[in-house]
């Protein structure tokens, strides 16, 4: 029976039983608690505690989950996984035991057509009311029957709550498979018996004591292993025999070419690679931290198993391809989101298939140095994290497979060293002043800023230490979620006190960084008042970036979130998560595309709502950051609508213009823009064009000396410069384009700018070739030259003279060849270049034997002359900076020669 077939069939047995049929939901859960969906029941979470009330009493679902806590068993065994299906069906104070266990054995037997006599069941020891059923409704032999203590069957969500004992059904594979202890029973470890279904009867409640109290309301939540039950119908020997895996292993073993197989290395990388593809299809991008991280520890472990099997790197992106033909029909995510799944594996894949040989490399010298100990420190541990990437999972196994342990808790202690110091460097005076007002017991400040820039306030606390002033009311935004806080004045007793900014949380207490704390006493009534200059300019970058983040997504695709941002009056910063750098063309559609919603003038709405109703309505809301029961929607028009609660323009066209600066990368799969809007974009563009405008003097000047040297060295000279110069004619386009705020016209200028700059810099990268061409020619006479020049002292043969505007790869190549010539000699060039000096010298290997050491004459000559340098006993480089000592280094090296030359006997 096909997997396919499996789940159909399982959904409609329960339909038929009166379930109604859900989705699974996605492997992010909504449960702040938990990392990813790890079960069936967890979408329905709130139902069984009884917060919500469910759409119907019984359900029916076919769930996608990922659990970590087996992955060091992944590969070793064929039936553990990190992601898996699981068929489940749940009762919400409808059905109980008797129908629970029913369905299971009909749907088992009869749908399934498993044979009865490879069946038997597992119960909690003091459930008799389970074993009961079992025995009389079921008609199941008492020694088919295993009662087993609380840790293997009783459920409980927590130490505290909901519930309740399970009863487990187990598919015997035989005597063959046994360990052969006489006591191997269910709950034995060997390959015999296969839990294919739990059956879980939520009927306690556990208080803080530990007593059991009855529930009102039971419940029933079951899971089934999708990838067990295929094993167990296809008549297999393992999960990874089923058509669940058969794709991905064929096309590994086809990669091999016939090559031996590991099969451990072959299961990991199989399972990985089903758990990666599902991941990102839910919209988790590798990083280091949370979900990302336990993607890319995944992602590391399947590249290092592929470097075992040998496979073509990168390979796995392919290997993907097999998941998604086989899944897309059941989960449309996976096909919808197939080139960004790519992308990213791919990337990782390249990434960390860099620093892995590095790793390996030090792991081996680990080996070798800890042999005795057979124990990897924890400090070298953590230099495995920090420097190549490597999972600390990933190095137990590496170090177990060689029989070594790793120091965890010095590993972990070293992990919080770090935390530590990034807590330390981070603890800025945002941090201070949060730590300052958590010890404040005042009411919440109440923030009027959304309505006025302007209030009358009353004074109700003052921390000198920190400059800090609190009021009972205040139009001035607190920094949060990437908004700086709002800068003016608060005036007191017709003082002007400067407020330079503002810490603290709508809806909590909101404090003013003043100049002068001293001015200020509790009770007194001020004026606050918000620099609306620096608001308003704020505002304008607050709305771009919900703009910018939209039209991102409509151009790069859904895959790319944010993950970050800041929000100033000179600027915008805004991360984002994305698998490739997104080409010049794809950044100015998006730039395009705010500045077409700009001009479109829209109405800007913001609504407070349900966390719930607004999640529904669309809005989108960012990962990481904590949303109360009610939030605030920002809603620009038709074109995007997100939650967010600062501050920001009533019509797009206030924001006037909007222009990205930069797009570079932060980390692996998080990108960053820098732009600016509004009056902002004048003064980018003017700051812009003037450097561009300086470059372009710069270059030129370059050119010209360049073009010169060349001539000198006999090469034609260019006279046509005026063709990479501005015009005054250009240069009245640009003021013209910033008059009319014309972006199109400034755009194309600057290209315009930037093309020509290209082009001079094309020009010179050719002169310099050209020039090197020129010095490899005359090189060849100064050989010619120089060897006449040899000097001869007691049988050492030395040259030793300066030249003129050679680099040191000429150098380099005038001495290799004159060595060549000579067989046995000793040479020190100098060469004049740009108004420096740089030496090079060689010996051959039998003066060296003699004494001679190539490093310790340029040692000299650089140290006459003001430089520096060094190399080894038969090559050496250096640099100089007097040009006037260059003739007393160059006798002083020449006196040294012969002084040594004379010694030899």
């Amino acid at each position: 029976m096909k997997s396919a077939d499996i789940r159909k069939k399982f959904l409609n047995h329960f339909k038929k039983n009166g379930h109604k049929i859900l989705p699974g939901s996605s492997l992010v859960p909504d449960d702040p608690g938990v990392l990813f969906t790890l079960a069936g029941m967890l979408q329905f979470k709130p139902y069984f505690l009884g917060i919500k009330s469910p759409p119907a009493t019984r359900i029916a679902t076919v769930q996608k989950c990922m659990r970590m806590v087996d992955i060091e068993n992944v590969g070793k065994t064929g039936r553990h996984h990190t992601f898996f299906e699981m068929l489940g069906n749940f009762s919400f104070g409808d059905y109980f035991k008797r129908e629970a266990i029913t369905f299971a054995w009909e749907l088992l037997t009869k749908e399934f057509g498993i044979p009865k006599e490879k069946l038997l069941v597992a119960v909690y020891e003091k459930d008799e009311e389970a074993e009961r059923i079992w025995k009389e409704d079921i008609g199941l032999e008492s020694e088919k029957i295993y009662k087993l203590g609380e840790d293997n069957n009783f459920w409980a969500a927590g130490p505290t709550g909901p519930c309740g004992p399970c009863s487990e059904i187990y598919y015997d594979y035989g005597k063959e498979r046994s360990c052969g202890r006489p006591d191997c029973k269910p709950s034995c470890d060997c390959d015999r018996y296969l839990e294919v279904w739990n059956l879980v009867f939520i009927e306690y409640n556990r208080d803080e004591s530990g007593k059991l109290d009855s529930l009102s309301q039971k419940g029933i939540d079951t899971g089934m292993g999708l990838e067990r039950i295929a094993a167990v119908l296809q008549g297999v020997a393992t999960n990874f025999d089923t058509d669940l895996f058969q794709p991905i292993i064929k096309m590994i073993v086809s990669a091999v070419k016939g090559r031996d197989v590991d099969v451990k290395s072959l299961r990991i990388v199989a399972d990985h690679i089903r758990a990666v593809t599902h991941i990102i299809s839910d919209g988790i991008v590798p990083s280091n931290e949370g979900r990302g991280y336990v993607l890319r520890r995944l992602l590391r472990r399947a590249v290092r198993h592929a470097r075992i099997l040998a496979l073509p790197s990168p390979y796995l992106d392919k290997l993907s391809q097999a998941v998604i033909d086989e899944g897309k029909s059941v989960y449309p995510e996976i096909k919808a989101k197939e080139k960004e799944i790519k992308k990213y594996i791919i990337t990782e894949e390249r990434n960390f298939a860099g620093t892995l040989e590095s790793g390996l490399k030090l792991l081996q010298e680990l080996f070798k140095t800890y042999k005795d100990e057979k124990l990897i420190p924890g400090t070298q541990a953590f230099k495995l994290h920090d420097t190549f990437g490597f999972p600390i999972d990933l190095t137990k196994e590496i170090a177990s497979e060689a029989g070594f342990s790793v120091d965890e808790e010095g590993f972990d202690a070293q992990m919080e060293k770090q935390r530590e110091k990034a807590r330390g460097a981070g603890l800025g005076d945002k941090a201070k002043i949060e730590l300052q007002l958590a010890s404040v017991k005042l009411k919440p400040t109440k923030f009027v800023g959304y309505d006025t820039l302007q209030t009358e306030a009353k004074v109700l606390e003052v921390i000198s230490q920190e400059k800090l002033v609190i009021l009972d009311k205040t139009p001035f935004y607190p920094e949060a979620g990437g908004q700086v806080g709002d800068e003016g004045t608060i005036e007191i007793d017709g003082t002007e006190v400067k407020v330079t900014g503002t810490f603290g949380n709508i809806g909590g207490i909101i404090a003013h960084i003043v100049d002068d704390p001293s001015l200020f006493n509790k009770g007194t009534q001020v004026k606050a008042t918000v620099d609306a200059g620096k608001r308003h300019s704020t505002e304008k970058h607050h709305t771009a970036t919900h703009l910018l983040h939209k039209a991102l997504r409509d151009i790069l695709g859904e895959g790319v979130k944010q993950s970050g941002s800041l929000v100033a009056p000179d600027r915008l910063r805004f991360d984002y998560t994305i698998s490739s750098a997104p080409t010049e063309e794809e950044l100015a559609r998006v730039e395009n595309i705010v500045n077409d919603k700009i001009k479109e003038n829209i109405k800007v709405e913001t609504r407070v709502l349900g966390f719930e109703e607004a999640k529904k309505l669309g809005a989108i809301a960012l990962f990481g950051e904590k949303y109360g029961e009610k939030v605030k929607v920002l809603k620009i028009g038709d074109f995007s609508m997100e939650l967010c609660g600062g501050t920001h323009v009533n019509r797009t066209g206030i924001i006037e213009l909007f222009k990205i600066k930069s797009d570079e990368a932060v980390s692996a799969g998080v990108r960053r823009i820098e732009a600016v809007a509004g009056s902002q974009v004048i003064e980018y563009i003017l700051w812009l064009e003037e450097n561009l405008r300086l470059k372009n003097v710069e270059l030129l000047r370059k050119l010209k000396e360049l073009e010169y040297k060349k001539e000198r060295l006999g090469g034609s000279p260019l006279t046509d410069f005026e063709i990479f110069e501005i015009t005054s004619e250009e240069l009245n386009i640009i003021k013209k384009a910033l008059r009319n705020k014309d972006m199109v016209a400034l755009g194309r200028f600057i290209e315009h700018l930037r093309e020509r700059n290209g082009r001079l810099s094309d020009r010179i990268s050719n002169i310099e070739k050209e020039i090197k061409k020129l010095l490899r020619k005359k090189s060849d006479e100064e050989i010619e030259e120089l060897l006449l020049k040899t000097k001869e002292i007691n049988n050492v043969k030395f040259v030793v003279s300066a030249l003129k505007d050679y680099d040191m790869e000429t150098l380099r190549i005038i001495a290799d060849n004159i060595r060549d010539r000579l067989k046995t000699c000793i040479i020190l060039l100098a060469s004049e270049i740009e108004k420096k000096l740089i030496f090079a010298a060689m010996v051959t290997d039998d003066l060296i034997k003699k004494g001679f050491n190539a490093s310790e004459l340029i040692r000299e000559a650089a140290k006459i002359t003001k430089g520096s340098g060094g190399g080894r006993a038969g090559i050496a480089e250096a640099g100089g900076k007097d040009l006037t000592k260059l003739n007393e280094a160059l006798t002083k090296v020449i006196q040294i020669i012969g002084d040594k030359a004379k010694e030899i006997k």
